[in-house]
Parts: structure tokens; sequence; C-alpha cells
């Protein structure tokens, strides 16, 4: 379900995306606590934070993104969501390649990138799986 401007505003629909730069590190399922580091810890922990898509057509989003930094598959894809107009959508929603006018062939895999930093050895952009191929 995309999620529009009016959805956010509505009382009922509770949900905060992340401008560019922003990091929240979570302290339960409804709270956090704003990342002031320059980088994302690799610390257990999981983090909301602003960066892109990148999808396999080269196609760049803004999105916000959910990282889990206690496994080597850090992105939690169910909770990618990418702004195209005002209008935030997951990719894995048949309206998100409709507005885009692309096939699935042309979107996926897709990579991902924070706008801050993982503290880690590999720079990105990530691959949508871990365990896809990563170019060094």
């Amino acid at each position: 379900m995309p999620i529009t401007p009016e959805k956010i505003e509505q009382s009922e629909f509770r949900i905060h995306f992340e401008k560019p730069g922003e990091v929240t590190v979570l302290n339960g399922p409804c709270s956090g606590t704003r990342w002031k580091e320059k980088k994302i810890a690799m610390d257990g922990r999981h983090y909301k934070c602003a960066g892109k898509v990148i999808l396999k057509n080269g196609t760049e989003l803004f999105a916000n993104l959910r990282i889990r930094t206690h496994t080597f598959d850090f992105l939690e894809k169910e909770a990618v969501y990418c702004q195209i107009g005002d209008t935030w959508y997951r990719p894995n929603e048949p309206e998100f390649l409709a507005t885009l006018g692309i096939t699935s062939d042309e979107a996926f895999p897709y990579t991902w990138m924070p706008d801050r930093p993982l503290d880690y050895h590999l720079p990105g952009p990530y691959p949508m799986d871990w365990y896809a191929e990563v170019k060094t």
C-alpha cells in the first residue's frame, strides 16, 4: 500500500520517514534515538536510516532503510520504502513498478546504500541479498 502525505497526516496512521542523512537507532518496537555518530556501528542493533536504492537499470531512488547489524544480510527488505514524488512505496508492491513504468527484470535485484556509511570493511553499495555477488 503506497503511503501518501495524506495518510501520514492522519492521526491513526503513525509513520515517520528519515530525512536525508538521518539515522535512528531503534530502542524498541515503537521508539528510537537519533544516532549522531559519523558511521552506523556494527553493534548488533537495528537502525532506520535515509539512503538510496539503486535499481538494476541504474535508477536511484531516495529511500528509508532498516538495517540490522547482527547479521551479514544487513537489509530488512520488508522495511524498505522508496520515495517517488511525494509518495512512499515498498519495492515489492505492484504499484512501485507501475509508477516507475518498468518491469521486475529492470528493477531487481537492486543495491542499496545508507546516507551515512556502515562501519564495515566494504564501502557499498550493498546487494539486495548479502549472499549475492559482491563487487570488490
